[in-house]
């Protein structure tokens, strides 16, 4: 689980892929059957959104205001690290 509200994951991922930061793709089939359940779709950083998404956290980080920056946390981790 993200912790984020219902809604919010999904149209997060669809504009960094739509920006080019993600790339989407589904799982095999076969592996989704032999567990008996419907294909995950999987996303995974694209060479360009590990290269500017650093860049962006430090940007954000230091334009929020003074105190805030646990929010960024670490990557992973919803919400910040606790």
């Amino acid at each position: 689980m993200s912790g984020l509200p219902n809604g919010t994951l999904f149209p997060i991922l669809e504009r960094l892929r739509q920006a080019g930061w993600v790339e989407r793709y589904w799982e095999q089939d076969d592996i989704a059957e032999a567990e008996g359940r419907p294909r995950r779709r999987f996303y995974r950083i694209t060479p360009k959104g590990a290269d500017l998404a650093p860049l962006a956290l430090a940007e954000a980080a230091a334009a929020a205001p003074v105190g805030s920056a646990s929010r960024f946390g670490r990557p992973g981790m919803a919400g910040g690290a606790r």
